[in-house]
């Protein structure tokens, strides 16, 4: 029998071809030790995944927080200061009355309101 061009088309029986860009082609090796294995194989049965889709699926959903920077630590301590000293003016406006703490109260609260500005356009700087 002559094989005709019609037969050579036909489909076959079996999965169907996957995607260029859905196949899985690169691998990345990652070791745990044994506490966190059994966390990640508990979490991932918890999810009803299989071990390599849920690692898959975390590592691309997920969101990587940057540590902080010298700066930044420096504006929080900055911050925790002004907070101690306007915790100190408060206990002395309970004790003397607040008309006579209102000039030292208004300029903290401009400093910490400075302050916080600043660390805000820093923050939206880093993000662009």
């Amino acid at each position: 029998m002559i094989a005709t061009r019609n037969q050579d088309n036909k489909k076959h029986g079996g999965r169907p071809t996957v995607a260029d860009g859905k196949r899985l082609s690169k691998a990345v090796t990652v070791k745990f030790s044994k506490k966190d294995y059994e966390i990640l194989r508990t979490r991932s049965k918890k999810a009803n995944r299989r071990m390599a889709e849920y690692i898959r699926e975390s590592a691309l959903q997920s969101k990587v927080v940057q540590p902080c920077t010298e700066a930044d630590i420096k504006e929080y301590r900055t911050l925790v200061g002004m907070a101690n000293n306007l915790n100190q003016l408060t206990k002395m406006a309970h004790q003397d009355g607040i008309i006579y703490l209102y000039s030292p109260l208004v300029s903290l609260l401009g400093e910490i309101t400075n302050t916080i500005r600043e660390y805000k356009q820093g923050t939206n700087k880093k993000k662009k």
